[in-house]
């Protein structure tokens, strides 16, 4: 039975593995009734009717799919993860969670299967945070505008920056706090009126005769308060033809001149009745060129961890040479084609492949990561491991305060993991320079090939097991031809979420971080924490690990497939 009938009403069985906790505060009306339209808005019903399509409801496919285990664990998790209030209060509402379910489930692009507990986690986080919450939000936002009888214009510029400062912003959903929110974005919006839209669009603009990374968010901001002050009304068709522009330059020299001395007291005291105006704010270096931050950089380390978790810690290269060797001795019985041809090309280059020791050095001097020889000139990053270290001290940290309810509000800082986000933009940008980009290049491509062998046809059906899997032909050479017994779950994990870590890294701006974002990155360190700890082994004992390999190796060898005579 899909559901359950009790005097007239529905009852659905997922509703009992599908309650997570609404946040601990009491709400606003606005906020009830936005929510309640919300619901409404996910309900499916009859057409023409007020009467639920029990047929099409979500929570109907939930309850005879044979999901309820698996829900049951992801709402623990979600109800255990650092959510904030509109968030949580949009999951407390079971045809609400149902629907992301459902389409985490259908979604191609999402990909997610019914056993993947962590793609569903990452799934309803990102999902929640876009048409829910949008929805939820401009539902709010209009009964507050209805009751004060303001009426928008689609043609005003204005209200698609209320849209998007509510949105950036978010709205309280405490009782008493939605309705001041909305007036101070609206005193904002009336007192600036469209300039902030022209500023962007000056700024975006492909002649615009600064340089886009100057345009940082205060620099944007003092454009537009210095135009207010001016009291300039802009037309379309002129600003399209660029008939404001000595207008907005001029707005952008009085706003760096609050950023910087703009005149030395020493060359205005030459002029006669010179003045000097400042008002001692220093220099922040919020730039991205001035940070010295290289998000390619970035990229590429996280892009070279990946390769130290898949590549050796998972013996992925020493797997691919373990089964050269079986067919290169006949007891990999492969017919000609594809699977031959890509062993084939993998013996044949092995030579011109970065030796095993080429590789120790790139991840010791970029990552610190196992025990590496290094060359005389070469300094290993020594504070990588303890910013890494850091950083996921500040994600556990912020997630128990959220879980407690920290504070009275729900609300918890950001601001330690933003600054030791920072802390690795910089150290990373500095230590990812030199030949390494090429290495990691060329490293991944050598990886890829070493994976397109193990995840063959031929390979997987002789060595995959019951399961027909990649993992497990892995964990069978290793053990059989490597001695060495390998548990790839949390490897792969590690490996995935730590990526996404970097991407974080990569591209954090603190003045427009997104909440589905932050909120995602949580995920992916939290996962990775976990998968961490399911290793049992810290980067030290890795490193030894790392050192017991080396001793097993002639130095002076450079070639992978001669490693396993």
């Amino acid at each position: 039975m899909t559901t359950l009938f009790y005097n007239g009403s529905t009852t659905y069985t997922a509703e009992l593995v599908l309650q997570i906790n609404a946040p601990s505060v009491t709400l606003d009306p606005y906020a009830e009734e936005a929510l309640s339209d919300t619901e409404t808005f996910y309900t499916p019903f009859v057409e023409g009717t007020d009467e639920i399509d029990v047929d099409n409801d979500p929570r109907t496919y939930l309850t005879s799919s044979g999901l309820l285990g698996t829900i049951a664990t992801l709402t623990d998790k979600l109800n255990g993860s650092g959510l904030d209030n509109i968030l949580r209060l949009l999951l407390s509402r079971p045809i609400i969670y149902a629907t992301l379910i459902k389409t985490a489930l259908d979604d191609e692009q999402d990909n997610v299967s019914s056993d993947d507990l962590e793609g569903l986690y990452s799934s309803i986080l990102r999902n929640v945070s876009n048409v829910p919450r949008r929805y939820f939000l401009a539902k709010m936002l209009t009964l507050v505008l209805n009751d004060r009888r303001i009426r928008l214009k689609a043609s005003d510029k204005r209200w698609e920056l209320l849209d998007d400062l509510t949105l950036t912003q978010g709205l309280p959903i405490t009782i008493g706090q939605v309705e001041p929110a909305v007036t101070e974005l609206l005193s904002t919006l009336y007192t600036e009126g469209n300039i902030p839209y022209y500023v962007a669009q000056f700024s975006a603009r492909e002649d615009s005769p600064i340089s886009q990374y100057s345009f940082t968010a205060s620099i944007q901001q003092a454009m537009t308060n210095y135009l207010v002050k001016l009291g300039i009304e802009i037309d379309d068709d002129v600003f399209t033809a660029g008939g404001y522009d000595q207008y907005f330059l001029l707005a952008y020299n009085e706003a760096l001149k609050t950023a910087t001395v703009g005149e030395d007291p020493i060359d205005a005291a030459r002029v006669k009745g010179g003045e000097t105006t400042w008002d001692f704010s220093v220099d922040t270096f919020e730039s991205i060129e001035e940070q010295g931050v290289s998000s390619d950089n970035i990229l590429a380390a996280g892009a070279l961890d990946y390769l130290y978790c898949i590549g050796e810690r998972m013996h992925v290269f020493d797997v691919a040479n373990a089964l050269v060797l079986r067919w290169a001795s006949g007891m990999l019985d492969v017919p000609e084609g594809t699977t031959a041809a890509a062993l084939y090309r993998y013996h044949k280059l092995r030579s011109e492949r970065s030796t095993p020791q080429e590789r120790a050095m790139l991840y010791r001097r970029v990552l610190n990561r196992g025990a590496g020889r290094l060359l005389s000139n070469m300094v290993p990053n020594e504070d990588f491991p303890r910013l890494w270290h850091q950083l996921m001290s500040e994600v556990a940290e912020y997630i128990r305060k959220a879980e407690g309810s920290y504070s009275a509000d729900g609300w918890v800082s950001r601001a330690p993991i933003y600054q030791a986000t920072k802390n690795l933009q910089y150290n990373l940008s500095e230590n990812m320079t030199g030949m390494s980009h090429l290495q990691v290049t060329e490293d991944y491509a050598h990886l890829q090939e070493a994976l397109d062998i193990i995840k063959s046809e031929d390979v997987v059906i002789s060595y995959g097991g019951r399961r027909q899997s990649i993992w497990t032909v892995i964990e069978q050479i290793a053990k059989e031809d490597l001695g060495i017994m390998v548990s790839s779950a949390p490897i792969r994990t590690a490996a995935v979420e730590g990526n996404k870590v970097f991407q974080w890294i990569a591209t954090f701006n603190e003045g427009s971080v997104q909440d589905s974002v932050f909120q995602s990155f949580l995920s992916a360190a939290e996962a990775w924490i976990i998968a961490q700890a399911a290793m049992e082994e810290d980067d030290d004992s890795f490193g030894q690990e790392d050192d017991d390999m080396d001793d097993d190796i002639d130095m002076d060898e450079d070639d992978d497939f001669d490693d396993w005579n």
